[in-house]
Formats: C-alpha cells, sequence, structure tokens
C-alpha cells in the first residue's frame, strides 16, 4: 500500500505515537501519510488524495463520529475507516460501528491494528458505499429587485410537481431572505443553525430544522435577525450543502442579488447557477459584469431574462451578442398576477401563463421533455 492511500488522523498523541510505532514495527510495514491539521483541510485533503484506509483517533474527534463518518465518505464513497481508541469502552464500540466504520481497534495497537489492516487489505475492491447526491441549482439577481426570490420558489414548486422527487428550498439570501414568508413556512431555525451545529449534524436534526411546505417539498429560511457577526464560515457552509445532497433529489436555493460572498462561497458546489436579470439598464449592467467574473463557470452559468416585455427594443439576438452568453430562459412580465398571489398568501396559479412559462422552466433543468398539450375537438378545423 503506498503512502497516499493510507491516512493517520490521530489528535492524541499517545495513540498517534502507539499507532505509528506498530505500523513500523510490524511484520509487514505499511507506508502512510499523516494529517495533524484541523478537519476542514482533512476533508479537503481526503477529497484530493483519495486515500484508500483511514485511521481515524476517536480521542479528541472535533466532529460527531456519525457526522465525521457521513463527510469523509461524501468525498470518498469507498475509503474504509478503522476507528481508534485507548480503550474497549463498549459505548464506544457501538458507537463506531453505528457510524459506519469498518474496524475498531484499542489498546494495546500491536494486538489487533495488524489484523484489522490485513482483513481490511484482503479486500481489495468493497462494495460502493452508496452515497445519495442529489443536484443543487442557485438563483441569483443581477441586482436587487430581478426576481431570483420569486423564481426560486416557483422553480422550486414546479421541480416538485414534476419529478415527484424530493426537493428542498433554502434561503441562503441571509441580510433579507424572504423565503420563509412567501411560502407561508415560518420557523425558529435557519440555515445559520444548520452551520453552526455541523459537527452533530445528521438526518434527525435536520428534520428538526427544516419546514414541510408539503409533501416532498422542505424549506429552511433565512435567519430572523442578521448581523455581519453572523456571517457563517464558508468552508463550514459549504459542507451543509453537501449534506443537502444525501437528503434531498434537488435542492434549489436563493443566493439574493449581485456576486455577493456567500454566492461566490457556494459556487463550487453548485451543479447550474441561474443569473435573473431584467430589461433595465443598471440590472443588465450587473449582469455583465457579473457574466464576465464568472467566466470560466462554462455552461455552469445560465442566464434567465425576467419581466420580459411583449415588445423588446433590443433583440434576443443582440443582447445575447453584447452579453456574449445564451439566454436559457426569458419569461414574461406578470406584476399584477404576482401582486394578487403573494397578496392573498399563494403563489401563482397553475393556469398562470407566467406559473407555466416556469414550469417550463423547471421541466427544463430537470432534463425533462415538455409535455405537449392536447388538442380540443372542435367541430370545424
Amino acid at each position: 500500500m503506498s503512502s497516499s492511500n493510507l491516512l493517520l488522523y490521530i489528535t492524541d498523541d499517545n495513540l498517534r505515537r502507539e499507532a505509528i510505532d506498530t505500523l513500523r514495527r510490524s511484520d509487514n510495514p505499511v507506508s502512510y501519510d499523516e494529517h495533524d491539521s484541523d478537519w476542514a483541510s482533512l476533508l479537503e485533503r481526503i477529497g484530493k488524495t483519495k486515500p484508500e484506509v483511514l485511521l481515524l483517533g476517536l480521542s479528541g474527534l472535533s466532529v460527531e463520529l456519525s457526522a465525521a463518518i457521513r463527510q469523509i465518505r461524501y468525498h470518498v464513497p469507498r475509503i474504509r475507516v478503522i476507528a481508534l481508541n485507548s480503550s474497549a469502552d463498549p459505548q464506544t464500540i457501538l458507537s463506531a460501528m453505528r457510524a459506519g466504520t469498518n474496524e475498531f481497534v484499542h489498546s494495546p495497537l500491536a494486538d489487533h491494528l495488524p489484523q484489522a489492516l490485513e482483513r481490511i487489505l484482503s479486500t481489495p475492491d468493497p462494495d460502493l458505499v452508496q452515497v445519495h447526491r442529489g443536484k443543487i441549482v442557485g438563483f441569483l439577481s443581477a441586482k436587487g429587485g430581478c426576481g431570483a426570490t420569486t423564481l426560486a420558489c416557483h422553480v422550486a414548486t414546479e421541480l416538485q410537481k414534476l419529478t415527484r422527487k424530493n426537493v428542498l428550498l433554502a434561503d441562503l439570501d441571509l441580510t433579507c431572505g424572504l423565503v420563509g414568508f412567501l411560502m407561508k413556512t415560518p420557523s425558529s431555525y435557519s440555515i445559520l443553525d444548520a452551520v453552526k451545529n455541523l459537527t452533530r449534524l445528521d438526518e434527525s436534526l435536520w428534520r428538526a430544522l427544516i419546514v414541510e411546505h408539503r409533501p416532498n417539498l422542505a424549506v429552511i429560511p433565512a435567519p430572523a435577525s442578521y448581523t455581519r457577526w453572523d456571517h457563517p464560515d464558508e468552508n463550514q457552509l459549504r459542507q451543509v450543502l453537501q449534506f443537502m445532497r444525501t437528503q434531498h433529489d434537488w435542492v434549489v436555493l436563493d443566493l439574493g442579488r449581485s456576486l455577493n460572498s456567500i454566492a461566490t462561497a457556494v459556487l463550487d458546489e453548485l451543479d447550474q447557477l441561474f443569473l435573473v436579470s431584467t430589461l433595465e439598464v443598471v440590472a443588465l449592467h450587473g449582469l455583465k459584469s457579473i457574466v464576465h467574473g464568472l467566466f470560466d463557470q462554462g455552461e455552469k452559468l445560465q442566464l434567465v431574462l425576467n419581466r420580459t416585455p411583449k415588445m423588446m427594443d433590443i433583440s434576443t439576438q443582440e443582447l445575447e451578442n453584447i452579453l456574449g452568453r445564451s439566454l436559457y430562459a426569458a419569461l414574461p412580465n406578470d406584476y399584477m398576477g404576482l401582486y394578487q398571489s403573494y397578496s392573498s398568501g399563494n403563489l401563482l396559479d397553475s393556469n398562470n401563463r407566467l406559473a407555466q412559462q416556469i414550469g417550463l422552466l423547471a421541466g427544463k433543468i430537470a432534463g425533462l421533455s415538455p409535455v405537449k398539450s392536447k388538442k380540443k375537438f372542435a367541430l370545424f378545423g
């Protein structure tokens, strides 16, 4: 086994020294690498080097074990984890097994670690651990008021209708998030609670944080109040998004306006980013600036023109030439329809023309062919 295939992460100095001494004195010495930095950098390293085996010391672990194993296997589903502990405490052994570790080894390591490694290495091609990976799409306004929140709410709803899959709508517009208000899903919890509790985030805690808008459509709103002191750690925020993938088939994010720090932080986690603009001069200026800044994102970045008038002063082709990108969708203007719907506490009715166009947008995002409407029987032509 090469050093890149065996990685040690043991924060307890005595246990680490014992593990290293055992590996060196083994009848079949094994080369290894150590990681002595923080947990976040360990995950980053695992994602890049993809080791076969991780020796994980349980003492002093900063993350709850079940969350730790989930985060590790998100990056490398095939990795095998040997949990190391200084004692054979039954509760610790049970917790390790429930968390999904492949082996549990306790001191004296010389009596147990070589045999555990031999058992693991005798099965070099283990069955792939199935890790659910949903898709994440984000909506970002070129400037305030372009309609990213409205589109995020409606697209999430339509995605659930069209795909019958499990959809999450998450509000990452932390300063003025309106998703909870528009979806009528008030909550005491927000995305910040998930970030703050990352070390113990599991399925049961996640279910307590989100609000079920309707079956298979859940919402996690922005915080009710927000200051700059509440700004989330960006690496932890990305880990929360990675966790969301494991819990939902689709995740729709409202990213607020302009290329803010949150949108920039989560960009690598997105499957697609929909940049929403109107034909206002200021909005188009912001749109062009963001497109230029995200030029390297390729097909991940898509443009949506919102509130398009029936008669435009500029053709679609001219607009695409200016922006250097084609439009993914152009949606009609229905300010009054939205006003009336929101005033009554609802989203747009399915018979509304704008709602139908958003439905087509959601179908395109999901890769579904548009459903052709059946022609009504007519006596004459």
